[in-house]
């Protein structure tokens, strides 16, 4: 009987990215392998934690298996609820699948630390391994002849998922995978966090929560309230300089709106353009969160609502302003309005808060309609 070729890959896959996929497509179409098996660690031996969940990172893996039908999921390491290493990894399967040829796949990264893995000797001995070369011309050429192992090149991007999560070479990333850590709001800390002060972030994590609250009560679309809301000041931190950059590229008619309403702007456009968010909901809804416009969708107004009452809110009337958001959504939305104009009156004087809020409240505190 003729044993069925099986490439098994291991790795965090945190996320899984477009390299990861071709690895896996010249197994099949190139070197014989009927079938790759991916087997994300529960937590790789050399990392102390792991940055998404185990649901989102098998959700993502998933999504590539439904759409490759040679590949599969092998949740051994996953159901260990532990650190495996590979050396265990590999001897159960080849105990328990004894009908297959294995081979096992690898990075040119890992074979600086090859021999570091555990129960190295015997790892070596019990299966062939297979080298994928991430950088053709730097990879330890030592250790590949030490123990004669093949090396392979494939259809490179040079990916990492460190740069994925760091919002780096997204247009080369897989998109329904780039779809799925936007919409779950995975890697804030690389995303969001790393943009901001602790304040500012725990602003930003408070408004998503309020705004998923308000879209439950109205009948909104709860996970577009909580991406919008928490993403609405991803460019509140941003230096002047950077976000200039972004209006004269793109929104050039804008400049001239104050200073301190940019961030919804450039907010919009980094994640257009930097994180490849494609749902206009969301966008819209973070491009008026701050002022406003006369074209206000539902999840418009809630998040603009939700930037105004959120947890950390202690201004004199905020109890008073939660409630009524909550009890009547249109009349909160006009309230915050109101009190966002007067407050702009108040700070920067009549001829300096901008024609975007000007127009907001005169359509909805003044009913001016034409």
């Amino acid at each position: 009987m003729n044993k069925k070729k099986i490439a098994l890959f291991g790795g965090s896959f945190d996320p899984i990215h477009t390299d990861h996929v071709n690895i896996a497509k010249t197994c099949y179409e190139k070197l014989g392998f009927e079938e790759v098996w991916f087997i994300p660690a529960y937590l790789n031996p050399f990392k102390k934690a792991q940055l998404s969940s185990i649901k989102d990172r098998l959700a993502m893996l998933r999504i590539v298996e439904e759409k490759y039908d040679f590949i599969r999921i092998n949740q051994y390491e996953i159901s260990n609820n532990r650190p495996t290493s590979t050396y265990e990894t590999l001897s159960y399967i080849i105990k328990h699948y004894p009908d297959n040829d294995f081979a096992f796949i690898m990075g040119s990264d890992q074979l600086d630390t090859f021999e570091q893995w555990s129960n190295f000797n015997q790892l070596i001995k019990i299966m062939p391994f297979k080298v994928f070369l991430r950088d053709e011309k730097n990879f330890n050429q030592e250790i590949v002849k030490k123990y004669a192992l093949e090396t392979f090149t494939f259809n490179n991007n040079f990916l990492s998922s460190t740069d994925i999560r760091q919002l780096k070479n997204l247009n080369k990333q897989i998109p329904k995978i780039n779809e799925y850590i936007n919409l779950h709001l995975l890697y804030l800390p690389e995303r969001v966090a790393n943009q901001m002060d602790e304040e500012r972030y725990q602003h930003s994590i408070n408004v998503g929560k309020m705004a998923q609250k308000l879209a439950v009560k109205w009948g909104a679309d709860e996970n577009k309230a909580l991406v919008a809301g928490t993403l609405h000041d991803i460019a509140k931190c941003w230096t002047r300089e950077k976000q200039l950059w972004y209006l004269e590229h793109y929104l050039p008619f804008l400049i001239e709106e104050p200073f301190p309403i940019w961030h919804s702007f450039t907010g919009m456009l980094h994640l257009e353009k930097d994180w490849l968010i494609k749902d206009q909901e969301i966008l819209q809804a973070v491009f008026n969160h701050t002022v406003g416009s006369i074209d206000m969708s539902l999840l418009d107004k809630i998040v603009f609502c939700a930037d105004k009452i959120s947890l950390e809110r202690d201004y004199d009337e905020v109890e008073a302003m939660r409630k009524l958001c909550f009890d009547d959504i249109e009349q909160g939305f006009i309230a915050l309005v109101k009190m966002q104009y007067e407050q702009a009156i108040k700070k920067h004087g009549q001829n300096s808060i901008g024609l975007l809020l000007t127009n907001t409240y005169n359509y909805f505190v003044k009913g001016e309609k034409d």
